[in-house]
């Protein structure tokens, strides 16, 4: 045997790391197909509805030749309300596992110091 070889059988390394539930990785998937799916459909129907309510002018240099006219409105429009939509459920979720999630604070934390400083005179 070599000097830094050893008798004993190697164990296999294990880590600390919370580990996310598999769950999670299909909710966060799920939302990142839907978002830009709703933001489609709400991109449709806010169109739709500003064509009968006439609520924005829409500017004749976003409008191109072709089969669809409103191509590049709808692709902005879908971006900004995915955005927003992604956005709400992750204030959604932030809010819930503040509400249900684990405290900050362990029961080996210890508690924080009271001491703010010396006081200074002049």
């Amino acid at each position: 045997m070599s000097r830094y070889n050893s008798y004993e059988e190697k164990r296999p390394v294990t880590d600390n790391k919370i580990y996310i539930h598999p769950i999670w990785r299909g909710i966060g998937f799920a939302l990142l197909i839907f978002a830009p799916i709703m933001g489609y459909a709400s991109s449709i129907l806010l169109l739709d509805l500003n064509k009968e309510n006439k609520w924005i002018p829409v500017p004749k240099d976003l409008l191109i030749s072709g089969s669809d006219p409103y191509l590049i409105i709808k692709i902005i429009i879908t971006i900004v309300v995915a955005f927003i939509i992604f956005l709400l459920f992750q204030l959604i979720t932030f809010f819930l596992y503040k509400v249900a999630g684990p405290s900050r604070y362990g029961p080996l934390d210890v508690p924080r110091v009271a001491y703010r400083g010396k006081k200074y005179k002049r």
